[in-house]
């Protein structure tokens, strides 16, 4: 139940996304779970540069990695 709390919480708190944050949020949000790659293909981003946007928007808690270099929304 505490953890269902905290995202729920956290979902409602605002996260401020940099434009090319926005832009990888966006098409997660359009395209569920995606590769690291394939984000970076369909971004027109170089796979390093998403690598680390992803990064950072997992500690903002916006993004969450899964297996397979896959990146899903939270």
């Amino acid at each position: 139940m505490q953890d269902a709390q905290k995202t729920a919480i956290q979902k409602q708190l605002f996260v401020e996304l940099d434009t090319t944050e926005k832009v990888i949020y966006n098409y997660l949000k359009e395209n569920e779970k995606q590769q690291l790659d394939i984000i970076a293909i369909n971004c027109n981003l170089p796979i390093f540069k998403v690598a680390g946007i992803l990064l950072n928007m997992e500690l903002k808690g916006v993004v969450r990695p899964l297996p397979g270099k896959l990146f899903e929304i939270l």
